[in-house]
């Protein structure tokens, strides 16, 4: 009930008139009512399409930082074997070739 009251005050009508006019009972259109309507309907899709553009806006500016931070990680890098911690040359030797297995890299 409100929102035919909305309209109503939007486009110069009761809330009655409209909840007969949407019902289909015998009610006057005037040309100043109908224009009216015309220009509610206007400015509303106007204030959609504008808040659509913005969210779209903020959609593409989120993907852009999250594309930037995508490229600006760290690439992966093979890890050299430090000879100042016991054992290191070993692990990471065995590290790096079964690493190698599980991207195929041994094949190549």
């Amino acid at each position: 009930m409100v929102a035919y009251d909305d309209v109503g005050r939007a486009i110069g009508e009761s809330g009655s008139w409209v909840r007969k006019f949407l019902g289909r009972h015998a009610v006057r259109l005037d040309a100043d009512t109908y224009l009216a309507i015309r220009a509610a309907y206007d400015r509303e899709c106007a204030r959609i399409e504008a808040e659509a553009e913005l969210e779209r806006a903020r959609f593409f500016a989120l993907g852009g930082r999250l594309d930037a931070m995508a490229s600006s990680e760290a690439k992966p890098r093979r890890m050299a074997a430090s000879s100042t911690v016991t054992g290191a040359g070993t692990t990471s030797a065995v590290v790096a070739s079964e690493m190698a297995e599980m991207v195929g890299e041994d094949r190549q």
